[in-house]
């Protein structure tokens, strides 16, 4: 889906500069050479950046701004995602990330909280009267839970207990994606506040076509199986990618700072869910994550 948003937006700005941010480089490389020879556009770059280590974001971030070519960050979009499934019984996750957070957690929310809180300078400095942040989250937000007491989804991840809400997808996801929505709407809120031009939207592209699931092994059959009946349910990426797009392009005065858009409308079971959560869970998640790497940066 991240492919389909930069081919598309290539198109639509064909001098503008897009810059895939890539954990593999050399698939990053490859896709940036596809989308220049399909859109034209010969300012589609790629750069290192691995959201499960902080020390990455860290220095993609570093070479960013030293950037001989006075790069100007007009839009961010935050994209990527893990989906991992539970490696034992009793849906505790093992796999970790480089400093050791749950994987989710680390990837999912901190990973990208890193990586806006380093380029919101750049992105004040560039002037920039349009300048926008988006977060690619999920209606899977719908089944996460988060709470600041346990602070259990850090670094073990939350375990399922009888209060679970029904989802076939890992908890550590669903939390994850709950914690994009909250970012996003706290970010809205300190932009406000501090009177900055930046405006952020989350988004939810629906149920898409994509490699988020490659981590989880179907048997053969199974596969088999399901293929045809998924082409029902499923939207392509490219029909996903609408969504993104949407919100980078939209006009801003046609936009809600800090809400969360599913096919070009405000998603009002979002909007209640947050309401119903209310302001000190999303202060409270900020502040935690702002300490955890404050804590990283440290040792």
């Amino acid at each position: 889906m991240g492919y389909e948003t930069a081919k598309d937006l290539a198109t639509i700005h064909s001098t503008g500069k897009i810059i895939l941010a890539c954990r593999n480089d050399d698939a990053g490389k490859r896709a940036a050479l596809q989308i220049r020879q399909h859109s034209g556009n010969e300012n589609v770059g790629c750069m290192k950046l691995d959201l499960s280590s902080l020390e990455s974001v860290r220095e993609f971030v570093k070479e960013l701004k030293t950037r001989e070519d006075d790069t100007k960050v007009c839009a961010l979009i935050c994209n990527a995602g893990v989906w991992m499934p539970p490696e034992e019984e009793g849906g505790v996750q093992k796999k970790k990330t480089k400093e050791g957070f749950e994987v989710h957690f680390g990837v999912n929310h901190l990973g990208h909280f890193a990586l806006i809180r380093s380029l919101l300078p750049l992105m004040e400095q560039s002037g920039m009267e349009d300048g926008r942040i988006v977060i690619v989250g999920s209606s899977l937000c719908k089944s996460g839970k988060i709470d600041l007491q346990k602070r259990d989804f850090v670094y073990d991840g939350r375990m399922p207990g009888a209060d679970r809400k029904s989802s076939f997808a890992p908890i550590g996801y669903c939390d994850s994606k709950l914690m994009n929505m909250l970012t996003s709407r706290e970010l809205a809120a300190r932009l406000q506040e501090s009177k900055s031009d930046i405006t952020t939207y989350c988004v939810s592209p629906g149920f898409c076509q994509s490699q988020l699931g490659r981590n989880t092994l179907w048997p053969f059959y199974k596969r088999i199986l399901m293929r045809p009946l998924m082409r029902f349910f499923q939207r392509s990426s490219n029909q996903g990618a609408q969504n993104i797009i949407f919100t980078v392009t939209e006009d801003k005065s046609k936009l809600v700072s800090g809400a969360m858009y599913q096919d070009g409308v405000i998603w009002e079971d979002g909007v209640k869910l947050l309401d119903t959560l209310g302001d000190d869970l999303q202060k409270g998640l900020w502040d935690l994550s702002e300490e955890l790497i404050k804590e990283k940066d440290e040792s």
